[in-house]
């Protein structure tokens, strides 16, 4: 119940229970943690411990989705316990109360039943081997395993043994690691001493569950005041329950958005009463469904709530004649009538309930339907408290149903029945009481308007528009007002953020026709975000960006968006460097690049515009996901040739140095024949070795004498005949440079290395410790590659402390670079930065971790290889000198790739690579 050991952690998993244990395994389930503020649950581990001990072990190498795992190979009669730890982006939580104790025993060892399948026949002793199992079935199924003895796939006629090491010996027994979703068959065999039975008659096709994902949101939240301290909130189930659990219920102080749980463990029914709030304080509320698969998206937020008891009364009385009252919802409203249409929206007025249920009907929820269909929508919240409402976005010519709900104190109460038929066809019927001002956002502009309709006007009327009671007369922002007939609009071209406030109407030579709008900030807000939405569109992605490996190892990288235009455009990155080729056919977005190596490791990047649409899709390639494709493009690049029967590279080309600095060019071919001519080039010069290359052993190598600045270059090897021809090449062009010393904690002791291109003959390196000249020996291991120098001490004690130098002269100056040693703390990330993170636009990511070191390290940023400068965005911070952070403010698609944080004192440090995902908010 306390907080996580990681900042942004889950909770613990909740309500840990153990089924269907037998002699070696047990069934262990959970239900999902809430969650408020932190990242979505990436998974849950479980631990074992037998009981006695204290040594709690891990059963599952990587995290599980879903909230039940089989944990197998128990030892027969020792009891255990069990717990569950949640996973996040930010780290692992508290791990869960453990279970209650559990046996790993014969659930029936000592009642029998008449057929059960046994080791040990009572025909034994007759030496006969036991007749065949009967009533064979499975006692039950989930989505991987169930509860048996053999398996085959149905219709496949191959049966396959499940139990290969250990006869069974009870009448249960579980078969993990079945498909999701399949059919399987199943028999079991007797077995004593004298040999096998027949098998069992097969059991039925029998399908393993399938779960087809979280459930759907919950409908609309409703909140009812109940005491001075409480709230009672109530909602409508999700339409896609998806083997539902129950439901977990956030609160938050309005204009706070610092969500809390209101209870933690999962609530069944869809009522729940939040305790412990502050009275005169304001709520909203939300409310999330889970399954075993996790939780669904957020409900809708309810209408903001302020607490104070339902009531003050004054006598025993009446508290005990209104709260019988009181316990009763309102009946149904009646009677919807249209009472005005113009071709897009409808205004409707309906007759309260007959019976308000003992209090106050305090607020009206109407739903709508195109007629002949039978599904009902919501159509606005929160809820509207007069009897009158316009119902606005509707298609002209289109027949509508409307319904209406009532609520009180005491909740929701039914629906009316539904409307007739009405048809979205304007008409005009002016009503006393109707004239009031509207807000929307115009879903083609993205203009902000305030209109406003008067029955009453005479000739000479004019509409005069206020802010605070104030005629408008700045009209250099963009503001417009636009007159037609009775009809008049306050438009906001270029609304900000500033432009909230009280907005008032009247209409002169008229009875005092007059109406207000009150604008808050919170709503402008809301409103400037969905005119951007408007005016700057998503390009919606059929899917998101992909790669293939073609023919000669050649890379398509493809994307395919919902609908474009002809005059899309397009743009194709590749570690924020443009590329060009591109291509677009049918929605389909594709580059082919005909050469991956691994100078490609890295993200990748399309970005689309079609009018004032944009959209944008990256995928990150690094790590073990870049190796195994660049692999599985070199194996098709070497498939292509060898199925053209043509010689060619089993190993590229690769620089190898020696131990004495020697540098060797080294490659491998295959696929020879008696004419096969194997030739080497130096800047497409060729190069006759001395010694020829091994073709019997495809092992070819280029010894370079006196590696210098002028033997560098681009060196390229061949291997042709008669079939085809293939080629590899290296460039090992640079200048010789040296960076500062760092250290390197080893297996066996520490590596002091200084990065530089490579090592030439006219470079003379030397070591140094206390101004003193090193030579290699057992206790000092000197190396070096062209990309780096070392040198290791081995086992190093407290007279190995003190400053160690390297000094790299050549013809033209010298080099030296001095590392102290005299302390060991180097710069180090402690923890708490993710892997991956995948976050949604315009939220806000913040990577966190605690790092230490002596002097404290400095810490910095890098974006895919680049360093990160603080900005309006960014914002980069160092507590406490062991606090280190990145914040990135209102996340977009351009913000997408792979981050890098580098901790380091002066003896040294380390760094941590985070790839960070910015998925697209895609809007109908």
């Amino acid at each position: 119940d306390g907080p996580p050991p990681v900042t942004g952690a889950p909770g613990a998993p909740m309500d840990i229970k153990i089924h269907d244990a037998n002699r070696d395994y047990v069934i262990v389930s959970w239900k999902p943690p809430n969650t408020t503020t932190e990242g979505p649950i990436l998974g849950y581990f479980v631990d074992k411990c037998e009981v006695g001990t204290e040594n709690w072990t891990q059963c599952n190498d990587h995290p599980i989705k879903i909230c039940k795992y089989p944990v197998s190979g128990l030892f027969e009669g020792h009891a255990y316990y069990f717990r569950v730890r949640a996973v996040n982006s930010h780290g692992i939580s508290k791990a869960s109360r453990m279970s209650d104790p559990i046996a790993a025993l014969d659930p029936t060892e000592f009642e029998r039943l008449h057929d059960v399948v046994s080791y040990h026949d009572e025909v034994e002793a007759e030496g006969k081997p036991p007749g065949a199992p009967s009533k064979i079935h499975a006692s039950e199924t989930d989505r991987t395993y169930v509860v048996l003895s053999w398996k085959c796939m149905v219709d496949s006629g191959a049966w396959q043994r499940v139990n290969t090491q250990v006869p069974i010996r009870s009448p249960r027994y579980a078969v993990f690691d079945l498909s999701e979703g399949k059919h399987y068959k199943f028999r079991v065999l007797s077995a004593n001493i004298h040999g096998a039975s027949e098998p069992s008659e097969p059991t039925g096709p029998i399908e393993t569950l399938q779960l087809k994902g979280v459930p759907s949101a919950p409908g609309q939240v409703i909140s009812t005041r109940e005491t001075n301290t409480s709230v009672l909130i109530q909602w409508a189930p999700p339409k896609e329950p998806n083997n539902l659990i129950g439901y977990y219920i956030d609160q938050c102080v309005k204009g706070s958005k610092d969500w809390t749980s209101a209870n933690h463990k999962p609530h069944k029914s869809t009522k729940f009463v939040v305790s412990g709030l502050t009275t005169g304080e304001t709520y909203v509320f939300r409310v999330q469904a889970i399954n075993e698969l996790g939780l669904s998206d957020e409900s809708q937020e309810s209408a903001p709530l302020t607490v104070k008891a339902a009531l003050i009364l004054f006598s025993s009385l009446l508290l005990l004649q209104f709260s019988t009252a009181f316990s009763a919802t309102p009946s149904a409203p009646y009677d919807i009538a249209l009472l005005n249409c113009d071709g897009h929206s409808m205004v409707l007025n309906w007759k309260k309930p007959l019976h308000s249920g003992g209090a106050h009907v305090k607020a009206y929820y109407v739903d709508k339907r195109r007629s002949g269909t039978t599904m009902w929508r919501e159509i606005h919240i929160p809820s509207v408290t007069e009897r009158l409402y316009k119902v606005e976005g509707l298609t002209e010519g289109a027949v509508y149903q409307f319904q209406v709900y009532a609520a009180n104190l005491a909740g929701l109460g039914p629906a009316a029945k539904p409307s007739a038929d009405f048809s979205c066809e304007s008409f005009s019927l002016c009503i006393q009481g109707s004239q009031e001002v509207c807000c929307v956002v115009d879903e083609k502009s993205g203009d902000i308007v305030l209109s406003f309709e008067s029955c009453q006007i005479t000739e000479g009327s004019q509409f005069l528009w206020k802010k605070d009671y104030k005629e408008i007369t700045d009209f250099s922002k963009g503001l417009v007002i636009k007159t037609e007939g009775s009809h008049s609009k306050l438009i906001f071209k270029n609304a900000d953020k500033e432009d909230f406030g009280t907005y008032s109407v009247s209409v002169t030579n008229t009875e005092g026709v007059s109406s207000s709008y009150s604008i808050s900030a919170e709503e402008l807000t809301k409103m400037l975000a969905l005119s951007y939405d408007i005016r700057h569109p998503i390009i919606p992605l059929k899917s998101e960006l992909a790669y293939k490996i073609l023919e000669r190892g050649r890379m398509r990288f493809w994307l395919q968006a919902e609908e474009i235009s002809p005059n899309v455009t397009y743009k194709f990155f590749a570690n924020n460097k443009e590329l060009s080729g591109a291509d677009v056919r049918c929605s389909i977005i594709e580059f082919i690049m005909d050469h991956f190596t691994e100078e490609n490791e890295g993200t990748f990047t399309c970005q689309i515009t079609d009018g004032g649409g944009k959209g944008q899709s990256s995928l990150v390639l690094i790590g073990d996901a870049f190796k195994a494709a660049l692999a599985e493009a070199d194996y098709q690049r070497r498939e292509y040739i060898r199925v053209k029967e043509g010689p060619h590279f089993s190993e590229f080309l690769s620089l190898h140095v020696g131990d004495d600095c020697s540098v060797t060019l080294v490659c491998k071919v295959s696929n020879l024949k008696k004419e096969s001519v194997f030739q080497w080039f130096k800047e497409d010069t060729e190069i006759v070795p001395d010694v020829k290359p091994d073709l019997g052993s495809g092992l070819c190598k280029l010894p370079i004498k006196l590696f210098s600045l002028k033997t560098a270059g681009v060196y390229k090897a061949t291997i042709s005949d008669d079939r085809g021809k293939d080629m590899s090449q290296i460039d090992i062009s640079g200048k010789a440079s040296a960076a500062e010393l760092v250290i390197n904690c080893t297996a066996t002791g520490i590596q002091l290395q200084c990065h530089m291109k490579y090592y030439t003959s006219e470079m003379n390196i030397s070591w140094c410790h206390r101004e003193a000249k090193l030579s290699h020996s057992d206790k000092l291991v000197i190396g070096g590659t062209p990309a780096m120098a070392t040198i290791e001490v081995i086992e190093p004690t407290e007279k190995d402390k003190g400053a160690y130098s390297i000094v790299i002269t050549n013809s033209e100056n010298s080099n030296k670079r001095t590392l102290d040693l005299s302390g060991d703390d180097r710069g180090k990330v402690v923890g708490g930065l993710p892997d991956v993170v995948t976050i949604m636009e315009k939220k806000t990511l913040s990577l966190t971790c605690t790092v230490c070191g002596d002097p404290k390290p400095q810490v910095t940023w890098l974006k895919n290889g680049s360093d990160v400068e603080a900005d309006d965005q960014y914002s980069v911070s160092l507590d406490q000198g062991k606090f280190a952070s990145l914040t990135i403010k209102g996340v977009s698609m351009e913000n997408s790739g792979r981050y890098t944080m580098i901790v380091q004192n002066k003896y040294g440090g380390e760094s941590v690579d985070i790839v960070v995902s910015v998925t697209a908010v895609y809007h109908k």
